[in-house]
């Protein structure tokens, strides 16, 4: 309580505090309220929904977090939002393409199972695996992210990325052998499972290079590849991943001289990151691969994927937009820690900490906004899915918080707690989805997401209070915990 009341001392924070208990408070609401308060009209119910879109468009638009980063940010807002489009390709033109193909792949059987099935279980597996998958690369090129000398972080991707991949091929059976127990799919059908998460394991971490490099055309080259090959041959199932790490190749170019066997983590350590990479990605990703499970993917992919996307945009804001301002702040503080009085640094320490907790509560308030925005325009569309939807994403915003909660004591050094939350995420997401429709008898899973979401408001209490904590004075913990690479 006394970390909260902190935070809410400063005017700024106070103000996005309050848009995120009135976004999320209305949007637990909308499946109660929404239509008797509009009379019943869905075009009344849409007009409502512009209302909190637009303010969190204002608040992606004009952040405000501090007056430095808007000197730094001065005559750049079109170019910061060029990124963040650049940056959510993925979710914009996969949203866009698959409506458009699942009639085709619904006509194609592999085994007895519809096509769509297989991609869609392929789906919900990719951005969890990719989390754990990845996470070793991060930690090779980690040195080489401040400076982004393309050539440099090309050559060493490339001289591990060959044993790197074969290193995470087990994680695909981690993913496959609970699906083959749940669904019962046929050995042919599991196959082709498979081949899809190999080829979008290649794909993913050959992205790794365009995101350390912050070249965000290259990263939106390969989404557009990958959206085109999936819209122009639907039936061609393996081909959008293929496309996708082509785009990647080609822009290695000479750098792909450098592959070889020669370079790579010891087992222990590669191990290591990617038990890390899984708790840590269960938090975002575990729900819809455990959906998946208990429904045989017979669920509302709409309604569902609807209801994560204000987190994921939110989520992606920060990193775009909120985090090079906190990196910024963090490079003030280094620079004093070797160089100024300890009255100044404790100056730029204050001026990190407020940056920082302004950054995570802003983007709380933009995704609070966005599902309440979601909630209203799914309810004037879609009535009979409302309580899912809202379900999903008033759920979907505790699993983006408690994520960037984590990353944060995973930034400053706090690597075991961040895989404690996850991991007690992922016990409860298990037992919310194997009980939770018996437990109230709804075959909409909206039971699930409320249990899990109401565990994972618990978990950000206890993740904001040990943020806090670390985050309280950054020059000593940072100062302790880095000294040695600095």
């Amino acid at each position: 309580m006394t970390s909260l009341k902190h935070l809410l001392q400063d005017t700024y924070a106070r103000q996005m505090f309050v848009f995120v208990v009135v976004g999320l408070a209305l949007s637990a609401m909308v499946p109660f309220g929404s239509r008797f308060l509009t009379g019943g009209s869905p075009v009344l119910v849409l007009a409502a929904a512009v209302l909190p879109l637009l303010l969190a468009v204002a608040l992606i638009v004009t952040p405000r977090i501090s007056k430095a980063d808007q000197q730094a940010a001065g005559g750049s807002q079109e170019r910061l939002g060029a990124a963040l489009l650049l940056y959510l390709s993925p979710v914009l033109l996969l949203n866009a393409v698959y409506p458009l193909v699942s009639p085709a792949m619904a006509g194609i059987n592999v085994a007895g199972v519809p096509l769509t099935y297989v991609v869609l279980a392929s789906s919900v597996t990719v951005p969890w695996l990719a989390q754990a998958a990845c996470l070793p690369i991060y930690r090779v090129l980690g040195d080489l992210m401040a400076e982004r000398n393309l050539g440099e972080i090309t050559r060493r991707f490339c001289q591990h990325w060959p044993l790197m991949f074969v290193q995470s091929l087990p994680l695909v059976a981690v993913f496959a052998v609970p699906l083959w127990l749940a669904t019962g799919w046929s050995w042919d059908a599991m196959m082709h499972y498979v081949v899809l998460c190999v080829l979008h394991l290649l794909f993913v971490q050959s992205l790794v290079l365009a995101n350390v490099a912050n070249r965000r055309g290259l990263w939106a080259a390969a989404w557009s590849g990958y959206a085109a090959a999936l819209f122009l041959a639907p039936a061609a199932w393996w081909l959008p991943p293929v496309v996708g790490t082509a785009t990647q190749l080609v822009a290695m170019r000479s750098g792909l001289r450098h592959l070889g066997i020669t370079k790579h983590l010891g087992a222990r350590v590669f191990g290591a990151d990617l038990v890390r990479g899984l708790l840590m990605g269960a938090v975002l990703w575990a729900d819809k691969y455990a959906l998946f499970l208990v429904t045989g993917g017979a669920f509302q992919v709409v309604a569902v994927f609807a209801a994560m996307l204000p987190a994921v945009i939110a989520y992606n804001f920060y990193f775009v937009h909120l985090a090079p301002g906190v990196d910024r702040a963090l490079g003030r503080l280094h620079h004093d820690i070797a160089t100024a009085p300890v009255s100044v640094l404790k100056g730029s320490s204050s001026r990190l900490v407020r940056v920082l907790d302004r950054s995570v509560v802003l983007t709380g308030a933009i995704a609070g906004l966005l599902t309440l925005s979601v909630s209203l325009a799914v309810s004037g569309l879609d009535p009979a899915n409302t309580l899912l939807t809202v379900a999903a994403a008033l759920a979907s915003w505790s699993f983006m918080m408690l994520t960037l909660l984590n990353y944060e004591l995973d930034f400053i050094g706090e690597k075991v707690t961040p895989q404690i939350l996850g991991a007690v995420h992922l016990a409860v997401c298990i037992a919310a989805f194997a009980g939770g429709v018996h437990l109230i008898g709804t075959s909409l899973h909206s039971a699930s997401y409320l249990i899990l979401g109401a565990a994972d408001f618990v978990l950000i209490a206890v993740g904001w209070t040990l943020y806090k904590r670390h985050w309280s004075q950054p020059e000593y913990t940072l100062f302790w915990r880095h000294a040695t690479t600095w």
